[in-house]
């Protein structure tokens, strides 16, 4: 009995760590980020620690003596290793799937990390052989500390928490999806934005597919185009507002500014007044609002909703997702790759039946062949469609999802997607008439630039058209304004203001994490941020200036007052 009450209690403490602890504290931190509440996999989870728990227990228990030491040395030096990994190893640790290249790591830090775990597990080994009676109290006693310790942080976790941790909304603001394969059939401006997206990485694609931008042989190619800030956030918010991002005053409170702000608000008065209709179709509004209600967007944009929506749960994706997440947190920093969960993961958990946005590429794409474009006569339209792109490697070159493939596959299933699109605004007869820009968010931390292509009415060319005009994303909303036949002056100097080979001053603003400064607490959670300064690199000319300033750490600090990552 003694045996399975020590079997129990590691095998306990490692189930508790993987599917209690480590999923309640990757949820309670990133709340704002998921669509799903802590009710629908909490206790289900529990259920399975503590059932995994009696078995393996009482399996362990009938081993022999060196066997049962061997096995419960084992299974508390990985307790005791990821214990140590979590609370002082992983850094600021990306647990939400930002990066489309998967977990980064050094070899030398890998190899480093690797020799803890190795000299913490052998530690355990050694003593359970030589010093059996110590090894019993260590096992005993370290186990039971380290579940105290981890039960009372839940605890904490559990009463601390926000009301919308727990309950879905039944009726909120929100973002529809409803006309998203919707256009004009009289004008159109179409903004497609495919996330993560540089020219760095085009470059690299069509050194083996040089083909792969062919289907815009209608558009020009700016391929000096510098996307201002590296994020989602502030990038897209910017790109819509013409608003820098102010980081002397809080994320939340600098959305209200901007979208309240009298000169946001007369931009789009102004294209309701030339009979637009404004949508924007991006999956998550907190890119948009942070935790700010989707209201304050409301005057902006037409397929904002105060409507309730029947939530759909994918319980399977579910436990196997956010406890993937927790082993990825837990593990050794050469293991954590094969744990990590890419963004579209758990984005996919929660869907909406009656007014889902498609995000996914491959989502996307399925839509446009099921439910095809349709033209509506009544307005003009201004669509602003925000997809994935190459933040993630999981699109096929015939834009299919996949769990792993890469940048060139997606980027051939990206173009696989837009050919389609445009295809069937041909079909339509609205692609002649409509102004088409082709662009991304952002780049990476290094390459910066974005791909920017535009397609004017009324243009036919046999091939793409190219240009090194110094421009960025600071221009595309006077070049909108432009389009959709308002005053651009109003708003800003517009990309046709700017000249092939022109030297011009541009700065990019990167995200960073510099102790140096004051450590920030997250926007919307009870945690640190991820960042806490902006580096300001400023540059003249094109992308290898850019790089040179880069390499040189030529740039000025912005502190945050906090965090939106």
């Amino acid at each position: 009995m003694k045996k399975f009450g020590l079997s129990f209690l590691n095998v306990f403490l490692l189930t508790f760590m993987l599917l209690i602890f480590g999923p309640a504290e990757i949820f309670f931190a990133n709340a704002t980020e998921f669509e799903f509440v802590y009710g629908e996999f909490a206790g289900y989870l529990a259920a399975a620690a503590a059932g995994v728990a009696l078995a393996v227990g009482g399996i362990l228990a009938l081993l022999p003596d060196k066997l049962h030491r061997l096995a419960m040395s084992v299974v508390f030096g990985i307790s005791l290793a990821g214990y140590l990994q979590v609370m002082f190893l992983n850094g600021q640790l990306d647990l939400l799937g930002l990066n489309p290249e998967g977990y980064q790591v050094q070899t030398g830090a890998a190899v480093g990390n690797l020799f803890i775990w190795l000299l913490v597990m052998a530690s355990i080994i050694v003593l359970a052989f030589v010093k059996k009676e110590i090894w019993k109290n260590v096992v005993k006693f370290g186990a039971g500390f380290l579940l105290c310790i981890q039960a009372v942080a839940l605890v904490s976790l559990l009463v601390t928490a926000r009301d919308e941790a727990y309950h879905h909304k039944t009726q909120e603001w929100h973002l529809t999806g409803e006309d998203q394969y919707a256009v004009s059939a009289r004008e159109n401006v179409i903004l497609i934005i495919l996330d993560y997206f540089s020219n760095q990485r085009l470059l690299e694609v069509q050194a083996e597919y040089p083909e792969v931008m062919d289907c815009l042989h209608d558009f020009t190619y700016y391929n000096n185009t510098d996307c201002n800030y590296y994020g989602t956030f502030p990038s897209i918010t910017h790109m819509l507002t013409g608003k820098k991002v102010d980081a002397s005053i809080p994320v939340n409170e600098w959305f209200y500014n901007v979208w309240t702000d009298p000169d946001t608000v007369s931009f789009y008065e102004k294209l309701r007044e030339n009979d637009y209709v404004v949508n924007i179709y991006s999956p998550d509004a907190h890119h948009l609002c942070g935790t700010n209600d989707v209201e304050i967007i409301n005057t902006c944009f037409s397929n904002v909703t105060n409507s309730s929506r029947t939530v759909d749960v994918f319980y399977k994706l579910l436990f196997k997702t956010i406890t993937k997440m927790s082993c990825y947190r837990m593990a050794p920093e050469m293991l954590k790759n094969a744990f990590y969960t890419a963004g579209s993961e758990y984005a996919d958990i929660i869907t909406y039946e009656d007014d889902v946005i498609r995000h996914n590429n491959a989502d996307f794409y399925r839509g446009l062949l099921e439910q095809g474009l349709t033209a509506d006569k009544k307005s003009n339209y201004l669509i602003v469609q925000h997809l994935l792109g190459t933040h993630e490697y999981t699109t096929t070159a015939d834009c299919v999802q996949s769990p792993k493939t890469s940048l060139e596959d997606t980027v051939r299933g990206c173009m696989v997607m837009v050919e389609e699109y445009l295809n069937q605004l041909r079909q339509l007869g609205v692609y002649d008439d409509s102004t088409i820009i082709i662009t991304a968010d952002h780049g990476d931390m290094v390459d910066s630039q974005v791909i920017f292509y535009i397609k004017e009415p009324g243009v036919k060319r046999e091939t793409t058209a190219e240009t090194n005009a110094p421009v960025s994303l600071h221009e595309l909303r006077p070049t909108i304004a432009q389009a959709a036949g308002l005053d651009a002056s109003l708003f800003g100097q517009t990309i046709y203001e700017f000249s092939e080979n022109q030297q011009r001053e541009r700065e990019v603003w990167v995200r960073d994490s510099d102790t140096r400064y004051t450590i920030v607490q997250n926007y919307a959670e009870d945690r640190i941020g991820y960042a806490n300064i902006y580096k300001v690199y400023r540059y003249t000319g094109d992308y290898s200036d850019l790089l040179q300033r880069i390499e040189q750490e030529q740039y000025d600090v912005v502190q945050m007052v906090d965090s939106f990552f």
